[in-house]
């Protein structure tokens, strides 16, 4: 099998004590139990965030991405895996998104993103199951995906993100994209929707649930809706290109 690895450099994590090997995040963060000796932390590793893909990529989920551009996955990890990430989406420092020409216009997108790198203990290792994806996707489809990229995202009340597709004009980079939601008991009334036009033109709308996987062509145009609540997920992309070195700004 291919090895499929990250594109970004290291990136120091601004956080006084980034979620890590000594620093995990809670199993459970009511701060107690009923069971007697239960371990209140856990640490992470590779195999809490392994997914059988091959199981929730079916050959008729497969013939949909393919006609239909996109398709869902639901309950993607498992409690601990899940409650990492969600932890780990409040705890950095989120920095102002941008535009393909690198200026921020806040009135197209109002999301505020963080990069994963090696230093995001959780984080790392959702990248890493993604690659693991990306190679199914290849071995399935020949998507010829070659590496794969993702930020943390956090879209404060009132803001979304205009339509768009994740390929500018003329790009082809990007063959695959995806978006893992992290908000618990996220409503309708909550807004936020992933609004998406599939091959057909047909468009459907995708609420941002808690352990929720949207995958869909690059090329599909797409929008965040305004959010009524403040919303976290993680933005996902494999790629075709060969690997671009990532530097991260501090402003």
């Amino acid at each position: 099998m291919t090895q499929i690895i990250s594109n970004l450099n290291v990136t120091e994590l601004i956080a006084d004590q980034p979620i890590g090997p000594d620093n995990p995040p809670l199993l459970f963060p009511d701060g107690h139990s009923d069971i007697p000796d239960i371990p209140t932390q856990h640490v992470l590793q590779a195999s809490d965030f392994a997914v059988s893909w091959e199981d929730n990529l079916t050959e008729i989920q497969l013939d949909k991405f393919v006609n239909d551009g996109w398709i869902i996955i639901d309950d993607v990890f498992n409690s601990t895996a899940l409650l990492a990430l969600q932890a780990e989406s409040g705890f950095i420092e989120y920095r102002d998104a941008q535009l393909t020409a690198g200026i921020r216009v806040s009135d197209i997108r109002g999301d505020k993103i963080r990069w994963i790198t090696e230093n995001f203990f959780a984080g790392f290792f959702y990248l890493e199951s993604i690659n693991t994806l990306a190679s199914l996707f290849n071995r399935s489809l020949f998507a010829g995906i070659r590496h794969s990229e993702a930020h943390y995202a956090c879209y404060p009340i009132g803001f979304g993100y205009q339509w768009h597709s994740d390929n500018p004009a003329g790009r082809d980079e990007r063959v695959i994209s995806a978006v893992f939601y992290l908000n618990d008991e996220w409503a309708a009334s909550d807004g936020g929707a992933l609004e998406v036009v599939d091959k057909h033109g047909v468009h459907h709308n995708v609420m941002p649930v808690a352990n929720r996987l949207v995958i869909f062509d690059s090329d599909l145009r797409h929008q965040v809706q305004i959010a009524h609540r403040q919303r976290y997920s993680i933005a996902t992309w494999m790629r075709r290109d060969g690997l671009v070195p990532f530097v991260e700004e501090n402003n």
